[in-house]
């Protein structure tokens, strides 16, 4: 009988389970492969949150341009009130700065959302806290979307259409933030987020509610 030679553990034809093992969980951090399904669609739909959200900031800020009255009678107001006299120069140079202005602020808070997303995505070390940041604001969406069926378009001179629009994409993105709201509750997408908090950072939000052994 011939006795064959033992397996060279360090030859070519040789390969440990744990290094297959290895070499297929080695994927990039936070990739879509590896993302659980409530995951993936969390961030699919605060993605879609956030881009409405953008839109409809922008239609606002059109809708400001077209007619200020709003923002004239406000001026006024505010005039009167200081015993002031506004020329039309400073009203119209007012204008243009409460517009930019107020571009500029809806900017840097739609930025924040958008950092907020991606660092919940890739798991940086605040994503818990981007969680819960992005869960506020969709619930605010959906509490501001209610309010447009008791509401009456601010002007007259612009068409009803463009007020249309505008609350359908309000409702769309109010929508698409409680969905997000609902898979970011799922225990994977906790999970999912506190992967890479700080111990501290986890203790207030478990997956399933659970409590530790001996807590409260």
């Amino acid at each position: 009988m011939v006795s064959l030679p033992p397996m060279n553990p360090n030859s070519g034809s040789h390969v440990a389970p744990a290094a297959t093992q290895t070499s297929t969980s080695n994927g990039p951090k936070g990739s879509d492969n590896e993302r659980p399904e409530a995951v993936r669609y969390m961030l699919t739909c605060w993605v879609v949150m956030i881009a409405g959200e953008l839109l409809h900031q922008i239609l606002t800020v059109i809708s400001t341009v077209l007619d200020p009255a709003a923002l004239k009678e406000s001026a006024r107001a505010a005039a009167k009130a200081r015993g002031e006299d506004l020329t039309d120069a400073m009203m119209s140079l007012g204008l243009i700065g409460s517009v930019v202005f107020m571009a500029l602020l809806q900017l840097a808070v739609i930025a924040l959302f958008a950092v907020a997303l991606h660092a919940l995505a890739k798991q940086r070390k605040w994503a818990p806290n981007a969680r819960r940041l992005l869960q506020i604001f969709a619930i605010f969406f959906a509490l501001r979307a209610l309010t447009l069926f008791v509401s009456q378009p601010a002007s007259s001179s612009i068409p009803v259409a463009f007020y249309a629009f505008d609350g359908i994409i309000q409702i769309m993105l109010a929508v698409a933030g409680v969905l997000g709201v609902f898979y970011a509750s799922q225990k994977e997408s906790v999970a999912y987020a506190q992967a890479a908090a700080p111990p501290e950072g986890r203790s207030h939000d478990r997956p399933g509610g659970a409590n530790p052994p001996g807590g409260s």
